[in-house]
């Protein structure tokens, strides 16, 4: 009976040993605009291995899901690294690429850190012209991503009649976004078009423009 207890206190306090061969990230996912953390959200950890000289490509060692509270643990074999990258996911989130300094990686600590997180947001812009005019000019002033359909404050012209179309791009949600431009009367006159409007994560705000 003492053989088997001794066992079991031996074979318990190696299951509760502290693992030292592994540096240790324990951090959270966070979206600052709507103040929350970003559930279920997927986290790829990748490295540039110091070892045998620079490398410039980077290799997976570690992926997770974060928690409710936006949590998330990775543990990396000890080595010597010249750059950590961090890549986080989400569908109702901008992706997020974190860059982490080995110089703030501890030695005997985990690794404590919060991202923030973009969330989605849609505007769905209305152009209806109803009075014959021929030109129109507008652009959206919002803070956005760099993704293929996101907003620009590019200037889109659009000329003819009839015209009754909407165009949808992304922008971050939580903020105000403005809609400025002119357009042209059948008389030659031009008109101011200045809009704005609250938009909100998640969903889709659309702004009419009747010329």
């Amino acid at each position: 009976m003492r053989i088997a207890a001794f066992i079991f206190c031996m074979l318990t306090m190696a299951g509760c040993a502290k693992k030292t061969d592994v540096f240790v990230f324990d951090c959270v996912i966070y979206d600052d605009r709507v103040d929350a953390p970003v559930t279920n959200a997927a986290v790829t950890m990748s490295v540039q291995n110091a070892v045998g000289g620079f490398n410039p490509n980077f290799n997976v060692v570690g992926t997770a899901t974060t928690d409710v509270n936006g949590r998330f643990y990775i543990e990396v074999d000890k080595a010597v690294y010249y750059s950590y990258r961090l890549e986080v996911s989400h569908p109702q989130h901008f992706e997020g690429t974190f860059a982490i300094n080995p110089d703030d990686v501890p030695f005997s600590t985990a690794y404590a850190n919060t991202f923030n997180l973009e969330p989605k947001a849609w505007i769905a812009t209305s152009v209806f012209n109803q009075n014959g005019s021929q030109t129109v000019t507008f652009a959206i002033d919002a803070e956005t991503d760099e993704c293929s359909n996101c907003c620009t404050d590019d200037a889109r012209i659009i000329q003819g009649f009839p015209v009754d179309t909407t165009f949808v791009c992304q922008v971050y949600g939580e903020q105000t976004v403005n809609v400025n431009g002119t357009y042209v009367d059948n008389n030659g006159g031009i008109f101011q078009i200045a809009q704005s409007a609250s938009v909100q994560a998640f969903d889709t705000t659309t702004i009419n423009i009747i010329y």
